[in-house]
């Protein structure tokens, strides 16, 4: 299966809340503003927990990834 998967680097986040202002499907608050992705769907190690973007989501999520300020949302394939 292949496609785009998404986290965020909670370490440069400054909780803008462009991400889940913008695609709330995807992106959430975790509690204290910094974004998360609503699910877990790879979890790689505790700082790299990876959504897979639904693929109707795709070009929202990646023009969210380019306009966060701090470039904390990182998208990638999926192998």
């Amino acid at each position: 299966m292949s496609g785009k998967k998404v986290r965020i680097d909670y370490d440069t986040c400054t909780a803008c809340e462009l991400c889940y202002d913008r695609v709330p499907e995807v992106f959430k608050n975790r509690g204290d503003g910094i974004a998360d992705v609503v699910r877990y769907d790879i979890e790689e190690s505790d700082e790299e927990k990876w959504m897979r973007v639904p693929e109707e989501l795709e070009e929202e999520v990646e023009e969210v990834a380019d306009e966060c300020p701090s470039g904390s949302i990182i998208v990638e394939e999926e192998d």
